[in-house]
């Protein structure tokens, strides 16, 4: 698909710029639902994201094809379809661990899109390449790998699981710069040099949900 939005390219495919920058040129806020089926397995992960008004009306601009100031059905779906192949290597920015090791995720059949109080929204779902036992220490999280958008999770709550999580105990965790930095000062300090290492950079800082099991 060719890219209508430099914008939208830019946030979401533009990775050299991102990682050169080494720090946020755009800015939403999150919910994550992590499913629970009636078996105890992780089935899903459904994801909310709403953009800063300053890269929405970007959005806007670029998308607004019959140029009437608003988004349009078929307009929100081009966005959603750019996206949906935009963040494919990615992971969707939506991160899973069990016990440390990265679980892959399948991609979401569609990405919704919103404009609401000239602000962006995104709704989609992705699924783990094989459904999770609740067992062991299980991450979710939600961070973009090229630094150029801060996704971020104003309260707690908007962290949830859905389903039965047994006996699991749950923790949101926001991690503490400065911890952060003492306690990775090496692996920091060779990303800062390496391209590819820049990539794994943001884990460190991203809020997460944590299920003890």
């Amino acid at each position: 698909m060719k890219f209508r939005g430099s914008h939208l390219a830019a946030l979401f495919w533009a990775v050299g710029t991102a990682t050169a920058a080494a720090h946020p040129h755009v800015f939403a806020e999150a919910r994550l639902e992590v499913v629970v089926a009636g078996d105890g397995t992780v089935t899903e992960l459904r994801n909310v994201w709403r953009f800063d008004e300053l890269f929405s009306s970007t959005v806007l601009l670029d998308f607004d094809a019959n140029t009437d100031l608003k988004l349009q059905p078929d307009e929100l779906a081009d966005i959603g379809n750019v996206i949906r192949e935009s963040l494919a290597d990615y992971s969707y920015f939506t991160f899973i661990t069990r016990d440390g090791k990265d679980i892959a995720i399948t991609p979401p059949d569609i990405i919704h899109v919103d404009f609401q109080d000239n602000q962006l929204l995104l709704f989609f779902a992705v699924k783990p390449d094989h459904a999770i036992p609740l067992k062991g220490k299980l991450a979710f999280g939600v961070y973009d790998p090229t630094i150029y958008t801060a996704i971020d999770f104003v309260h707690d709550g908007d962290l949830v699981v859905e389903g039965n999580a047994g006996s699991c105990r749950r923790e949101v965790v926001r991690p503490d710069p400065d911890e952060v930095l003492a306690q990775n000062k090496d692996k920091l300090t060779d990303a800062f040099f390496n391209e590819e290492a820049t990539s794994d950079v943001s884990k460190f800082f991203a809020t997460r949900l944590e299920l003890t099991c």
